[in-house]
């Protein structure tokens, strides 16, 4: 709903905030299943992909403003804004008419497109530069915490057959058919090997 208006809502953003929202919705969704079926590593590595996708907006912010900066020192750099965009950031309409007079037509401000410098020497300019480099922040780092959190699971493997044993034990409890992989897991979805109990 937001994505056609956050920062813009070029058509990068508005993919950028779709992809963002179903991937932190499917892994939580992924989580609930699990917990609901005891299956309490799985529930772990898919809770941890949900905030690592989730927390990606702080890290997109981060990338933004550096970003923001190196274009900013560049020069070369503008974005055609729409007028009503660049009149919602001025309160006051003489001082939007002074600094883009092209806004204004003989009946008031038009429907057209401003060529804007992206810099960080106004508040129209702020607003380009920023937002010019928010969806390639934003693609850059979901990247970055999809890869991260891939590592992370694969680095703390006795963690999760740790709470794999747990899993089992309270699945045996519950009486679940295939205590240990009652849950999505990898031998029973996939081609892994059968997963047994320590003895």
């Amino acid at each position: 709903m937001i994505a056609r208006h956050t920062f813009g809502g070029e058509f990068e953003t508005q993919v950028f905030v779709g992809l963002l929202a179903i991937m932190a919705t499917v892994a939580a969704l992924l989580a609930y299943f699990n917990i609901k079926r005891l299956q309490i590593d799985q529930h772990r590595a898919w809770m941890l992909r949900t905030w690592f996708y989730a927390a990606s907006i702080i890290t997109l912010r981060i990338i933004m403003i550096i970003s923001a900066q190196i274009i900013s020192s560049t020069s070369g750099y503008y974005r055609a804004l729409p007028c009503k965009q660049l009149a919602y950031m001025y309160d006051d309409e003489q001082d939007l008419q002074s600094k883009f007079p092209q806004c204004f037509a003989a009946n008031g401000t038009t429907d057209d497109f401003i060529a804007v410098k992206a810099n960080f020497s106004g508040s129209a300019q702020v607003s380009n530069a920023l937002g010019m480099t928010f969806g390639t922040a934003g693609w850059l780092a979901l990247f970055l915490h999809g890869i991260g959190i891939e590592v992370y699971l694969r680095l703390t493997p006795r963690e999760s057959e740790r709470l794999r044993v747990v899993s089992y034990e309270r699945q045996l409890e519950a009486g679940f058919k295939h205590p240990g992989s009652a849950g999505i897991t990898a031998d029973r979805w996939g081609d892994a090997n059968a997963w047994k109990p320590p003895n």
